[in-house]
Parts: structure tokens; C-alpha cells; sequence
């Protein structure tokens, strides 16, 4: 026979002990050296080496994770690599798995798993700290040397996966399981905001690291605010780059364990059986003797009982013989009376045994949790009386109660959070849908609040936050449920309440909230709420109801603020919001999928007789379809995200330029909201001197309405974009009466008539005038003058008398896909 492998097992439980004794003594490949605490391993490990450790994790003065981090400092005769397994009562497997990781640990099981020991012992054997406890990394990357470059640095640290693409990317992230996503935010199209989005939104759990060229705080800080859990810069700092990751990699630790933790608790509601039958009565009576051992005689009084009862509840055993144990347990507790019909069932015959938990009164009048099991003592075929074992489980109970309550209430305000809502949520919404009572919930979002945030700082912020909850809770009553859910979001249920009174609650809760001041030093602020009404009929799900009170809550939002606002089906406010939010996620998706389709309608040049230049002109692809502009750009422009359609056209239309030379001038519209838009001309420069094209083959266009909007704003725009080389057109020039006047103040190189004038010229004398007039003036400040709408011949030959200098219209050409354009030809009649 080849000789056993030292094995070292330090417990002090007996019940563990045996087990794993007769667990191993099975293999017959372990000589085992079985010691009773961290002291007494510590001795051992200098003189003997072993093979293989089996500890738990309270074992002393050393606990277990110190003793592994000393065995792994190669300070004992033992190989450090040793194969080491913790034994713990329970635990949440992703926070154990990132602290075995920093000790060392091969495997964190429960005693409950000790069944699995032959895999478990086999599996670290083989493995010795293997390398699955390695995060999985994906890097969207598409330039191949920084993908390479990253690979080489993340592979002693991570498993790492890669896609040159957000479409690949995307693909691998809903595939498998993903831990860290580092992705380059100079992917091809812009499509890495679109996928950091994506993932916020499927994958939220997942730690997102962008890479930055050297120095643009501005694109880190953009970045950092729509998600990005850190970011590096490019060229590489190896140093940097390993300690950002680590670092995101740790806060994807924190996000799975919560979740754990909260599965955990979830377990801990629903099943006590985890904590009953840790071992019969007879072991009890036998090698516990920790444990209070009782005789009780058939009226329920104590006829023996050993020492452990004086430590326990601080009684001597002589004055509480032949007292009835019923008189030790607090009876105001439910246990209590539970307790005293399962004593009176086994006298009764009813049952054999039963456990049960419940608390008892000791000496100085403290109660204490125990867990009391009771057996019948038969003699002669009679019950003769019972036997019962108490063990303290007073802080396992504390414990418990600690941990239901930081599980369910938020750890700032006190009230309940996310979690608990969700449940809350969940059950209201099974009980409207058995006919019950509707219920309604209030989603509120203080208005204003990131000033004080940001101007005071988050201490103080967080006071506000705790004022308003005490606000809340003052207004509630006593069937409503309230919990804080996000930053400063907070959700009202509302039992058995119509959604007109919940309308009149929340308006009422505005008024209080807006009532408030809250000063800090010489400084006084005030916030308000806006709200978001829905109804729980139980006619829809919960996340549904959840989403239709953030609808409401942005059309409250909208309409001004400091409002509740309800969500009702045939609410055109709220229908309008939904599909706003329907089209934000079609674009996201149309530019990760590359389903952006660029259109471009030639514009006549009656000078020259040729194509003067091609405004583009956007489309989506959506289920192999074209959907023209008018169908989503309102929706974009409501939802405030039209930024990100001016980036995309902007982009795609700059490099078409750039690979078809055909496309030798091209006019790209911009969106009122490019004045607010601080990345717009920076993106603008960028994309010009990457995809080589010079600024005099690109014209934007921008509506008069906007342009006037902001004057001042409008002039710089046009500045910069001439220092590019770019030119500058007023779109729909002369739906206003005061333009003329502007006109002259900006240096726009040439203005478009507006097409409601152009079409009805031939049949309008007015209209045919203002036509004139706008020709003239541009002529006469130097500008070129545009019409669009031209739909006939006898209006293109009445525009070129004029003197207008192009024509655009579907006489000429209708928008036509990339290749047909540049084939276009096109000769007036």
C-alpha cells in the first residue's frame, strides 16, 4: 500500500469532526492529524508536512483566513501552494469567492456541503488555487496592437476574451458570463456609447472600464456620467491600467454579493429547517453537554436537568426542580404559546418529538433565544414523561435579525429599500389580481437636489436626503409602505388607495416638500418633487406598474416640475414619453447593429449646370425596413437624446465622404440642441482629421428658428466651424419676420427658403416675392441662396430667373441611396 498524505483537520466541533473523519478515512489516502484550534495547528505545521488542510474558519486566536495568509507567506514545512479548504456554517458565495481569492483559498464550503467532500478534496488537489477564481475580462477593442498590448497585461490576472467590434462585443456580454468589460471609446461609428448603454441596461452588474486618448477629461468625465465604472488613459500606463481594473473587478464583487446576500436572506424567510436538526436528541444528551438536558415528568415540571442550566439562564438547579418549565419561557411571544400546544400534544400522545425556537427568561428577567427540542420518554409501552435539550442560539438569532433588517432598509435613511419593494411590489400585485382592492404607487425624484449635492457636498446631501424621508414618513399612514430606491428617488406603495387619491397624496407631498428649506451656513436652498402616479389593478406585472410611474414621472418632469403627474392608458403625455423611450433604444441598437442608412438628395447648381452638392439625409433600418426621419426624430428631440443622432449622422456622413469621392460637397443638418452640445465641435474636428477629409467639402445646416434661438451662439458656431474649413447654411430662412435684420449680423455663407414659400410661388404673388426678396438680400450680403420644394419645371426656370443659386426638390431628385447618387444624372428640359 503507498503511503497516506499528511492531513491536517483543526475543529472543535464534534459533529464536523466526525463527519469529516469518516469523509476522509473513506478515501483511504489521508493520515490524519485532527487538532482542536489554531494554536495547536500552528505547532503542528512546524514540524510536520502536510499535504492537505482542512480548517473552519473560528478556530482561535488565528482565525482561518489568517492562518491560510500565514501558511501562504512559506513560513512553515508545508509546501505554501498547499491545497487548503475552509469549513463554515453558511456563507454568500461571491463575497467568500473574492476573499478566498485574496487568501488563497482553494474552496469555501458549508457544512452542508461536506456531503461533496471526495469532489471537493479532488478538485483543489488537482488544482491547487486554480485559475477559475480568475475574473473574465472582455476587451472591445478595435485597433489589433492595443488589443494585443491589453491581452498581454491582463493574462497573469484575468480570463480574457476579445471583440474588435461593439456588435461582437455585445454578442459575447449576452452569451456568457462576463466580469469586466474593458472597451475602447474610439470605436468605429461611435458605437461605444451605444454599447456601454446597452450593457447598463441588460448587464448592470457588469464593471465597464472605457479607454481614453491621453489627456481628454472631457471624454472621461462624459463617459464617467453615462455609466462607466472607471477609465485609463491611451497610451497605456501599465501600473494604472492592472490597479483600475482590480479595482472595478472588486466593485462587480460588491454588486454580485448583495445580490447573494439578498438570495440569502430570501432563503433565511422561507426555510428554518437550515437551523433545526443539527443533531438528535440522543447526540445532545450524550456529547453535548453544552447543552441544557432536561427530564420533565407528565405534568411538564422538571424532574432533572445538568449543569449547562445555571449558565444558561443563571438559576440553580435546586430551586428549579419541580417547577414547570413552561414558567422559564416569555409567554408574551408567539413562540411561547406555540411552545405550550406542542408540550401539551406529546403528553397527549398527538406526537413523538417536536423542536421548536422560543425565548425564555433568565434570572436577571433578560429573555434569551433557544432552541428547544422535546422527545417522549416511553417506559414499559407508557409515556412516562419527556426529555427535552436547550441551546442558546441567542446570537445566531441577533444575527439573523441583523441581517433581515440591513437586507430589507437602506443604511442612510432607514426606510426600506429596493429590495424589499420589489416584494412589496409583487405581493400588492397578486392581491389586486385576486379581486382585491387596487393599489397605487408613488415614484418621486427630488427636483433640484444635485445642487446641493454638488455645491455642498454629499454629507450634506445625504441630511437632505434623511429630512425628506422624515417629511415622507410623517405623511404616511399606516398601511403605506415607503422606500428608498435610488439616490434621490423614493417610492410610496400605497394600500387599497384609488389612483385619484393617490394623485391628491402626491400632490400633497409636493406642497410639503417645496415648503422645506434646508441652509447650510449664510446659504439656503429649496428643492421640490416631481411624482409618478400608477395604478395596481392587477392587471399587469410589477416591473409594468414600476415603468408607468417613471413615465408619469418624466412627463411631471416635463410639464414643469414640482407636480404629480398619473400614467393612464389613453394619456397622450405618457404615450408620447413611452414611445420616445421605445425610439432612444431602436437608435442604440440601429448604430451597435450598423443599421444606420445615410440618403443623399442632389442639390442644382445654376451656374455651373451640375450637382452643386448632396445634403444627407438620415434613415434607420429597423426589421429590414427603411424608417424615415419624421417617424423618430420628433421622439428623440422630446427625450432629449437627439445629441446622440447629431454624432451618429455626423460620423457616418463624414466618412462616406471619405471613401467616395463622388460625394465631393455634402450638407449635414443639425439639431436645435447642438448649442448646448459641448462635444459637438470638438467631435467635428476630430472626425475631419481622422477620416482625412477637408472641411470645405462639408456645409452644415442649421433651422432659422434655432439660429435666432441664440444669435451670439449661432455667430461662434459659425466661426469655428470656418476656422475648420466648413460652410454654414440657415435652413427654412424666412419663416420669421425679423430675420432680414439678423441676416446681415451672421456670417453664414448661404440660406435656404424656406419650401412652404418655394412650392406655391407660381400660383402665390406673395410668396413668389418674399422668394425674390430673400434671393436678393442673400445676393447682395454675398450668400448663396437655396430653395427647396422645387416639384416642377416651370418653378425650377422661374427660381433661376430670379437668381436664386440652387435648386433642391423632387423635380430634380428625390433622396436616393448612397450608390444611386453617385450615379445620379440630370439634364433640365
Amino acid at each position: 500500500m503507498s503511503q497516506l498524505l499528511p492531513l491536517l483537520l483543526i475543529t472543535s466541533n464534534f459533529h464536523i469532526k466526525r463527519l469529516l473523519m469518516q469523509k476522509i478515512s473513506n478515501l483511504q489516502l489521508f493520515e490524519i492529524d485532527a487538532v482542536p484550534d489554531s494554536e495547536t495547528a500552528i505547532q503542528h505545521l512546524k514540524s510536520t508536512k502536510y499535504q492537505f488542510i482542512i480548517s473552519e474558519i473560528a478556530i482561535g486566536k488565528v482565525d482561518g483566513w489568517s492562518l491560510s495568509s500565514l501558511i501562504r507567506s512559506d513560513i512553515y514545512l508545508c509546501d505554501k501552494k498547499i491545497p487548503i479548504v475552509l469549513i463554515t456554517d453558511t456563507h454568500c458565495e461571491r463575497i467568500a469567492e473574492a476573499t478566498a481569492k485574496s487568501f488563497g483559498i482553494n474552496a469555501v464550503v458549508t457544512t452542508e456541503e461536506i456531503s461533496q467532500l471526495n469532489q471537493i478534496l479532488a478538485d483543489a488537489f488537482s488544482s491547487q488555487i486554480p485559475v477559475n477564481t480568475r475574473l473574465t475580462t472582455l476587451t472591445v477593442v478595435s485597433e489589433p496592437s492595443l488589443s494585443d498590448q491589453l491581452n498581454n497585461l491582463f493574462s497573469s490576472k484575468f480570463l480574457t476574451l476579445e471583440a474588435e467590434s461593439a456588435k461582437h462585443g455585445l454578442a459575447i456580454i449576452r452569451q456568457q458570463a462576463i466580469d469586466l468589460v474593458v472597451l475602447d471609446s474610439d470605436l468605429e461609428n461611435d458605437t461605444a456609447l451605444a454599447l456601454l448603454n446597452t450593457i447598463r441596461q441588460e448587464k448592470p452588474e457588469v464593471s465597464v472600464v472605457v479607454i481614453i486618448p491621453k489627456n481628454d477629461t472631457s471624454r472621461a468625465e462624459f463617459f464617467m456620467t453615462q455609466g462607466a465604472s472607471d477609465f485609463i488613459y491611451n497610451p497605456i500606463n501599465v501600473s494604472r491600467i492592472i490597479n483600475v481594473c482590480e479595482r472595478a473587478a472588486q466593485r462587480n464583487d460588491f454588486i454580485i454579493s448583495n445580490k447573494q446576500f439578498a438570495e440569502k436572506v430570501t432563503l433565511l424567510e422561507l426555510s428554518k429547517q437550515k437551523f433545526q436538526n443539527l443533531s438528535d436528541a440522543h447526540t445532545k444528551l450524550l456529547e453535548n453537554l453544552s447543552s441544557v438536558v432536561l427530564e420533565l415528568d407528565t405534568t411538564g415540571r422538571i424532574k432533572f436537568v445538568n449543569k449547562a442550566w445555571e449558565l444558561l439562564t443563571g438559576y440553580p438547579i435546586e430551586d428549579s426542580l419541580n417547577l414547570p418549565l413552561i414558567e422559564f419561557i416569555e409567554f408574551d411571544e408567539l413562540g411561547g404559546q406555540r411552545f405550550n400546544h406542542q408540550l401539551n400534544d406529546i403528553l397527549m400522545q398527538s406526537v413523538t418529538s417536536t423542536t421548536t425556537e422560543l425565548k425564555i427568561k433568565n434570572v436577571k428577567n433578560q429573555s434569551l433565544w433557544v432552541e428547544v427540542r422535546l422527545h417522549q420518554l416511553v417506559k414499559d409501552g407508557f409515556v412516562q414523561g419527556l426529555t427535552a435539550t436547550l441551546d442558546n442560539i441567542d446570537d445566531r438569532k441577533q444575527a439573523e435579525e441583523k441581517l433581515q433588517h440591513l437586507a430589507l432598509h437602506d443604511t442612510l435613511t432607514g426606510l426600506y429599500n429596493r429590495y424589499y419593494f420589489d416584494n412589496e411590489l409583487s405581493r400588492l400585485t397578486l392581491l389586486a389580481s385576486r379581486g382585491k382592492e387596487t393599489h397605487s404607487l408613488l415614484y418621486i425624484d427630488l427636483d433640484h437636489f444635485k445642487i446641493i449635492n454638488d455645491t455642498e457636498g454629499h454629507q450634506m446631501g445625504d441630511l437632505v436626503l434623511k429630512e425628506v424621508a422624515l417629511i415622507l414618513t410623517q405623511r404616511l399612514r399606516q398601511s403605506d409602505i415607503l422606500c428608498r430606491v435610488g439616490g434621490d428617488e423614493f417610492i410610496i406603495l400605497l394600500s387599497e388607495t384609488k389612483l385619484k387619491n393617490a394623485i391628491d397624496i402626491g400632490e400633497s407631498i409636493c406642497q410639503q416638500i417645496a415648503a422645506a428649506h434646508f441652509t447650510f451656513g449664510n446659504t439656503t436652498y429649496k428643492i421640490s418633487a416631481s411624482i409618478g402616479v400608477s395604478e395596481i389593478d392587477g392587471q399587469s406585472t410589477p416591473a409594468e406598474y414600476l415603468r408607468q410611474a417613471d413615465i408619469a414621472l418624466y412627463v411631471a418632469k416635463k410639464k414643469g416640475r414640482n407636480r404629480a403627474h398619473s400614467y393612464e392608458a389613453d394619456d397622450v403625455d405618457s404615450n408620447k414619453q413611452l414611445d420616445n423611450m421605445k425610439w432612444v433604444q431602436r437608435l442604440q441598437q440601429a448604430v451597435i447593429d450598423d443599421n444606420l442608412v445615410m440618403h443623399f438628395q442632389p442639390v442644382w447648381d445654376y451656374a455651373d449646370e451640375c450637382v452643386g452638392y448632396f445634403e444627407a439625409l438620415v434613415r434607420l433600418e429597423i426589421d429590414n425596413k427603411i424608417t424615415y426621419p419624421n417617424e423618430f426624430i420628433p421622439a428623440l428631440e422630446r427625450a432629449e437624446d437627439i445629441s446622440f443622432l447629431d454624432h451618429q449622422v455626423i460620423n457616418k456622413t463624414i466618412k462616406l465622404i471619405s471613401e467616395n469621392p463622388g460625394l465631393h460637397k455634402v450638407a449635414i443638418n443639425l439639431s436645435g440642441q447642438a448649442f448646448s452640445d459641448e462635444r459637438l465641435l470638438p467631435l467635428i474636428k476630430e472626425k475631419l482629421a481622422i477620416y482625412k477629409v477637408p472641411g470645405e467639402r462639408i456645409i452644415f445646416e442649421l433651422t432659422e428658428s434655432a439660429s435666432l434661438t441664440n444669435v451670439s451662439g449661432t455667430r461662434r458656431m459659425i466661426e469655428q466651424l470656418s476656422l475648420m474649413g466648413c460652410q454654414f447654411s440657415i435652413d427654412d430662412f424666412g419663416t420669421g419676420f425679423s430675420t432680414f435684420s439678423y441676416l446681415k449680423e451672421l456670417p453664414a455663407h448661404s440660406v435656404k427658403i424656406d419650401g412652404s414659400f418655394v412650392k406655391d410661388m407660381n400660383v402665390n404673388d406673395v410668396d413668389k416675392t418674399l422668394v425674390t426678396a430673400i434671393a436678393n438680400v442673400a445676393l447682395v450680403l454675398n450668400k448663396h441662396s437655396v430653395a427647396e420644394f422645387v416639384e416642377n419645371k416651370e418653378i425650377f426656370n422661374n427660381l433661376k430667373e430670379i437668381g436664386v443659386t440652387y435648386a433642391q426638390g423632387y423635380y430634380i431628385s428625390k433622396p436616393l441611396p448612397l450608390l444611386e447618387a453617385l450615379s445620379f444624372k440630370f439634364k433640365p428640359e
